[in-house]
């Protein structure tokens, strides 16, 4: 047992391709991508044969253990302090501030408590700033440094089709 700490990404697909426009006698089109989709993961008899909605796709791209301060910053900034393990909703935005936190915490790491603290927890691992605390706030850098701009690509509408992503933990 510990803590155990997920990022993932989430992308709507949608089965109508609205870029083809409405055809009288047809109606709308599939899109292609929602097809592969529900055919690929064997959901194709669960729809309906009218229903225009989508699909989300979310595939976890962070994992932590028993970083602690990692946590307490996402349930502290975007759960008002309330951790029941609950999915917390991250804006690319939200990851860019974190990542300016790690790194300040690792250039000044006599100090790395004033960016990230520690916090104490049931399973939460220690609280020292030791080795182990900078390998998780590197791991950190490290993959919101590769996230943050797969996350601002935009789209051929210039939109960003993945600029949220959900984090979970559970102890």
């Amino acid at each position: 047992m510990g803590l155990d700490m997920y990022l993932s990404v989430r992308k709507y697909i949608n089965r109508v391709d609205f870029s083809k426009g409405y055809d009288d006698k047809n109606g709308w089109s599939n899109n292609p991508e929602f097809d592969r989709l529900i055919e690929g993961g064997g959901f194709s008899e669960w729809l309906e044969p009218q229903d225009s909605t989508g699909a989300n796709i979310e595939i976890p791209v962070a994992y932590w253990r028993k970083a602690n301060a990692i946590h307490k910053w996402f349930v502290d900034e975007r759960a008002d302090g309330e951790d029941n393990c609950q999915p917390i909703s991250v804006h690319v935005e939200h990851l860019e501030e974190l990542l300016e936190l790690c790194d300040k915490a690792l250039a000044d790491r006599d100090n790395a408590g004033e960016y990230l603290p520690t916090e104490s927890g049931f399973f939460f691992g220690g609280t020292e700033y030791d080795e182990y605390y900078f390998q998780d706030l590197e791991y950190t850098q490290r993959r919101l440094r590769e996230l943050i701009p797969l996350m601002n690509q935009k789209n051929e509408n210039g939109y960003r089709d993945n600029d949220w992503a959900v984090y979970q933990a559970s102890w």
